[in-house]
Order: structure tokens, then sequence, then C-alpha cells
């Protein structure tokens, strides 16, 4: 073999073996795939807090979001406004006591003209509102004596899949002398036996 096809091989071979090494160290599938994806399944949800409320709820939310739970507010169960100093928008949970008969009716008085969804919260019927000015989404599940409201302002697109997240995790929670079984069934409010079911408030604070 002359020595131009003894070069022309080596070139060959080595073009071969440098084009292998950068595909195996590429490989989305190979050893190296954490140095290409970085976020595992379970580091995904490592981020999540959960926020247990004196009124009978809880929710899972960003670590990052900050609470308050306005506790100057002496006329509601709840009244919680999730912010993030990074993402323009908010989200504001109420618990107060209701005043139509039902959701309908309830959806009826809403100004603005929105649109309505038939939607679940905490294992309740619920009615989901898209408004267009101010651009919100609101939903609403009734509780016996109570009604529950979960409204976000998605100034920015992240608050979108927040408030799924916080729709998706919202379950009720038994207070003081009451029994699990009876929560999150249909129609159980949430009260502690008293004449208003509030205790202590806690200190923590689509488009």
């Amino acid at each position: 073999m002359s020595k131009k096809n003894w070069l022309t091989l080596g070139l060959i071979v080595g073009v071969i073996l440098i084009a292998g090494g950068v595909l195996l160290f590429f490989n989305p599938w190979g050893s190296n795939s954490s140095l290409i994806n970085p976020l595992s399944q379970s580091e995904e949800g490592a981020n999540l807090k959960t926020w247990e409320d004196p009124a009978g709820f809880q929710f899972s939310y960003p670590e990052e979001i900050e609470i308050d739970n306005h506790e100057e507010d002496e006329e509601n169960y709840a009244h919680l406004e999730l912010t993030e100093k990074n993402h323009p928008g908010k989200i504001l949970i109420w618990m107060k006591d209701k005043v139509e008969k039902n959701l309908e009716a309830w959806v009826t008085n809403q100004s603005g003209n929105p649109q309505s969804f038939d939607s679940e919260l905490a294992g309740q019927p619920a009615k989901k509102l898209a408004f267009s000015s101010p651009k919100k989404l609101v939903t609403a599940a009734f509780d016996q004596e109570v009604i529950i409201i979960v409204e976000v302002f998605p100034e920015d697109e992240w608050w979108n899949e927040t408030y799924q997240q916080i729709i998706d995790s919202f379950e009720l929670i038994p207070l003081a002398g009451e029994e699990e079984s009876t929560v999150n069934a249909p129609g159980a409010w949430q009260g502690s036996g008293g004449e208003t079911g509030i205790i202590d408030e806690g200190e923590e604070i689509i488009e």
C-alpha cells in the first residue's frame, strides 16, 4: 500500500474515532445524561413546600413564593396573598362566609361577564371563571357554610403553572375535634364547633 493510501486510511480512522468520542460524550441516553439534563424527576419536586392553614386547608407551592396571610383581616377565615419577586402577578386564596345559596348563583353575581367552566377543588364541585379585564382566573367551591376562592392574576406566564399546582394539591384538613373521615366529604364544612369555626391565624405567611 502506498504512503498516500496509508495517510488516507489513517485520516479516515482518526475521523471515525473522534466522531465516536463526541457522540459518546454528548449521548443524552448515556452515563453523562445528567450533564445534559441536570433536573431529574426527584429534583423537580424538591422545591415545593406545603402550607397548612388554620382555617382547615393545605396546598403545595414553590418554595420561592412568599405568603402574606393578612392577619389584619378579621372578617374572612383565610386571606392569603402569594407573590414572587422575580415574577409579576399574584395568587389570592380566600375562605369566607357564603352569601349565595349555590355556585350557580355566585357565578351569576360576578361582574365582568367571565367565561364559566365546571371544575373541582379539594374534592368539591367547583366553578372556574376566566376574566378578561383585569385578566385573572378564579376557581371557587362551596363547603356548606363557606366559599373557598383561589384566584390568579397571571401577569407572568410562570403563574399559570403555579396556579395549577396549587389547585391540584389543594386539600381540606381536619381542625381540632374533627374526624378525618368528615374532611373533604361533599358539603362538609370545616368548622371547629364554634360559631365561626376559626382558630388563631398562623404566623407564616391564563392565559
